[in-house]
């Protein structure tokens, strides 16, 4: 039997729009059967017996257990099995049975998030059929009120389920591969056999895959970034588009399997031996093409002996045609286009019974490429759809008139362009065990330097991969999803994690890549209107806000609506991305228009407090409560970063806005009596809530909402305020170590803006911890899977982002304008280099240590500015001009702080005395 994969293939939004279509009853002389889909969870009803209980189950083609139909009318149903026992109820349980006294209701659902959908009622009951306990196989059913996200329900016919193709047995593997060439690799000795656990991403930004790397049978999950349903006020999910399956025909045997994801080079690639030949593939995503590409080769001629099947997401059937394959779709709003050509030389290729062969080749290489008629500054967020189908043919068609070798290595120089700005090296760049095994090792205790190097790199190709390309973010799960509904939509959450994806462009020199970011809240705050809509529903007449939950259209889910602060939060990046890049025109075009709608909303917004201060009204501590409160911490430090920046941005550009003068001496008038959100509470905590006690939060919560003047505010600072500095650290030890992935990317931040290193390799080897569960672990439970991508859990790519960002922290920091050399170096990392990471200011920082100590800083200046140096008696040092090596004089401001005036485009270097 072929089987649904049990998260990818849920419900099918292919011909639905906006309204439920209704399935059709069964009569004596017509019977319909249906798979009845559960929309969470992607399990369908399965009859397990006479008087047994039903249960969710993973579809299975032809499964007569699962297949289902309905008789009587929409308001007076039985359902019945093709095994013929009805659905029953008793005792609170639905069972099947012979006979039955229930009849039930289809009810459209009124769940805003997840319609269209039904609901099962009983008739004369108040609820709706549910699965207990979560969503998914093996859920019993009871029942639980209306509206609920696991009550919903699809009836899809068996055409309509899209099952994959037939899974053959994997082949036997014998013998044990040596480690791969380049030490930044990921790499194992077996293929992949779970998505979120053990596939591998590559990515140009905004078209990816997941690559399993099996031999009989080869899958590559792919997707487009902006492949999503819902549209222009309606809330989507981000969208698997598919997967591309290359099954071999002539090899039952192998030995020496490698599997491996080079990160230097952006390359995937698998190796093996059979019968004395050498198999090598290799994929890669390319962003210069547009394209992923897979090249199938052997040391030996006429070897290549492969089927290679498309399989859709949304169950459309695919077009084959000589060397090509090809399809077209639509989902609520968009419309969507894959295209795969293969290119086979030497042997013969074949197109017979929705496959292509090829046999006896040299080698293969295949173009893939799907993409959408999303276009972000849109009014309607699209192009037309006649244009799709020839953009994707260009692109595939231009790629394939290349030559592999062309494709691989522009691809190559085009992402080490970016790659290789930044090297880590913290004494250990041995990788000679299989990166599982790695983990492993590591949460059993055993110390490994060169995991954590791997894991900084990593996050940055990860960055690399995810967020080029289309002006829209990164999402939680960056651009890999194999389901048609992820966990949280997979969308842009703004109360930390669609930030968290970005804290890292910036000092880890991938500016550039932060605009995919910057030029979406540009989009949907200015060009736009829902965002401005979201001001208006929340009682102000002026600016923008952005709730929770965020899609490509800029629509919102329906969680925690009351958190407008977002649109600070996100204003942040606006400004960082000024201090580190400098550019001017960028902060007028497009940083300036933003943040100062943003604080037009909040000039509006704000009201008197008691004691005389401004504060924001209604606001909660993500995700922590309590639901409503005035002057809660973390919305006074964010509007206090959002006043302070806008007034910092006008200052700089000068005349260029001096038509708002008005606007800036309100903003300058409401901000000297703003609360700042720092307030020490008796026992030496930074207060989270202006009246409510401590006592009302949860010991050990994910958010430290409260400390985001700490990181990634600017707020809190040993430099700043001595006194704020304590109480934040008090706040953040008591808040604990443990936490989702994502909390421990964060915490890592924290604790090394609090200057203790330790304490953040502490966070740092718990965020490391070996993770298997795919599920939901409540809050705790945070770590890696086998392939790296961090596990909230479920996956969210957020965790891997926040703690290379953290690691980037540990070693340099200039969030207060003052360049902080070694400020959270752990006395495990005793002796290394970093070079390439950015400070603010357009510096690039290269630093040696040795013995905890450093030993050599290269700066390189890309401006004529003052340069600003903290670290214990750097008034000792020599400051030399690389270029003509004379001493460069400089001002002692304490023995920890130094300055100088660096010319653009000279290079220093600072040397300690022995």
């Amino acid at each position: 039997m072929k089987q649904k994969f049990s998260i990818v293939l849920l419900f099918l939004l292919t011909t639905i729009a906006y309204s439920q279509v209704s399935p059709i009853i069964s009569t004596y002389n017509s019977e319909t059967w249906y798979y009845i889909n559960f929309k969470v969870g992607g399990a369908v009803l399965q009859d397990m017996g006479d008087g047994e209980r039903l249960s969710t189950k993973v579809a299975l083609e032809n499964s007569d257990a699962q297949l289902w139909k309905l008789t009587g009318s929409m308001d007076k149903l039985v359902l019945t099995s093709k095994l013929g026992r009805t659905i029953d109820f008793v005792g609170n349980n639905f069972k099947t049975s012979i006979t039955t006294n229930v009849d039930f209701k289809l009810v459209e659902t009124l769940n805003q998030n997840l319609s269209p959908a039904w609901e099962l009622q009983i008739n004369g009951s108040s609820k709706a059929m549910n699965q207990l306990g979560g969503a998914g196989p093996e859920k019993e059913l009871g029942e639980w009120s209306l509206g609920d996200d696991n009550n919903l329900l699809e009836f899809n016919l068996p055409l309509e389920m899209g099952f994959l193709p037939e899974k053959p047995a994997e082949v036997r593997m014998t013998g044990s591969a040596s480690k791969p060439k380049s030490a930044l690799s990921l790499w194992y000795r077996e293929p992949a056999t779970v998505w979120m656990t053990s596939a591998l991403p590559i990515g140009n930004g905004e078209f990816g895959a997941m690559v399993f790397g099996g031999v009989a049978q080869e899958e590559i999950q792919f997707n487009d970034k902006s492949l999503w349903t819902g549209g222009k006020g309606g809330y989507g999910f981000y969208q698997n588009f598919g997967s591309l399956f290359i099954n071999t025909n002539n090899i039952t045997s192998v030995s020496n399997y490698r599997r491996t994801l080079d990160i230097e080079n952006a390359v995937a690639d698998v190796t093996f031996e059979s019968n004395g030949v050498q198999y090598t593939r290799e994929y890669f995503s390319s962003k210069v093409d547009d394209v992923v590409v897979i090249r199938l080769s052997s040391s030996a001629s006429s070897m290549i002996d492969v089927d290679l099947i498309l399989w859709d997401a949304h169950a459309i059937t695919p077009k084959y045609q000589d060397n090509t394959i090809s399809l077209d779709g639509k989902l609520d709003l968009l419309n969507f286009n894959t295209k795969i050509e293969v290119k086979n030389e030497g042997g013969t290729l074949s197109t017979f019974d929705g496959k292509i062969t090829v046999k006896d080749a040299d080698a293969v290489t295949i173009i893939l490429r799907g993409k959408t008629n999303f276009s972000p500054s849109s009014p309607n967020y699209i192009f037309p759809k006649e244009n799709l189908n020839r953009i994707v043919q260009d692109i595939v068609g231009s790629a394939s008139n290349k030559s592999y070798e062309s494709l691989k290595s522009d691809h190559i120089s085009d992402y080490k362009s970016l790659f290789d700005r930044v090297s880590l090296d913290l004494g250990d760049m041995n990788n000679v065990i299989p990166t599982k095994d790695l983990v492993k090792a590591y949460d059993g205790g055993v110390q490994n330097n060169f995991l954590e190097t791997l894991y900084f790199q990593y996050g940055r190709y990860l960055m690399i991969s995810s967020a080029r390309g289309m002006d829209s973010p990164s999402n939680l799960q960056g651009i890999w999803n194999n389901s048609n509904t992820p966990p949280w939509h997979s969308d842009l959450h703004a109360n930390i994690n669609v930030q968290m994806n970005y804290w890292l462009a910036e000092n880890t020199n991938l500016s550039e890549l932060h605009n995919t970011f910057l030029n979406y809240l540009y989009n949907e705050a200015i060009v736009h209107d829902q965002w401005k809509q979201n001001a208006l529903d929340s009682g102000q007449t002026k600016g923008w806000t952005l709730y929770t939950e965020n899609d490509i259209f800029g629509s919102n889910g329906g969680f925690a609506t009351n958190y407008v602060v977002a649109n600070a939060w996100v204003s942040m990046h606006l400004w960082q991305h000024y201090r580190y890049t400098l550019d001017k025109t960028f902060l007028l075009e497009k940083a300036y228009p933003v943040m100062k709608s943003s604080a037009e909303f909040w000039l509006e917004r704000l009201v008197r407090d008691s004691d005389g201060s401004w504060v924001c009204p209604n606001e909660y501590s993500p995700e922590h409560g309590p639901e409503a409160e005035n002057g809660v911490a973390h919305a006074q430090q964010l509007v206090w970063d959002l006043f302070n920046s806008t007034i910092l941005t006008m200052d700089i550009l000068g005349n260029d806005v001096a038509a708002d003068i008005d606007f800036k001496k309100e903003l300058q008038a409401k901000f000297e009596s703003l609360d700042t959100g720092l307030a020490i509470d008796n026992d030496g905590h930074l207060r989270e809530w202006k009246y409510s006690p401590r006592s009302v939060g949860q010991p050990g919560h994910r958010h430290i909402s409260h400390l985001i003047g700490l990181y990634p505010g600017n707020q809190i600072s040993p430099l700043i305020d001595q006194d704020i500095f304590n109480a934040a650290i008090v706040s953040l030890r008591d808040r604990g170590d443990e936490g989702t992935g994502w909390s421990m990317g964060w915490k890592i931040n924290l604790w090394a803006r609090a200057l203790d290193g330790d304490h953040a390799h502490k966070i740092l080897s718990g965020a490391l911890n070996y993770v298997e569960n795919t599920g939901n672990g409540g809050g705790v439970g945070g770590g890696v899977y086998g392939n790296l991508l961090d596990a909230h859990p479920p996956f969210q790519i957020d965790g891997n982002f926040g703690v290379t960002a953290g690691i980037a922290e540990m070693l340099l920091q200039s969030h207060t304008g003052t360049i902080q050399i070694l400020p959270a170096l752990p006395s495990v990392w005793k002796s290394g280099s970093v070079k390439g990471l950015r400070a603010i200011g357009l510096f690039e920082i290269d630093i040696d240590w040795n013995n905890n100590k450093a030993t050599k800083i290269g700066i390189q200046s890309k401006s004529d500015s003052i340069c600003v140096l903290n670290y214990p008696s750097i008034k000792e040092a020599n400051i030399i001009n690389k270029e003509t090596g004379e001493s460069v004089r400089f001002k002692v401001i304490s023995d920890s702080i130094v300055s100088f005036l660096a010319n653009k485009n000279v290079d220093y270097i600072v040397i300690f005395p022995n």
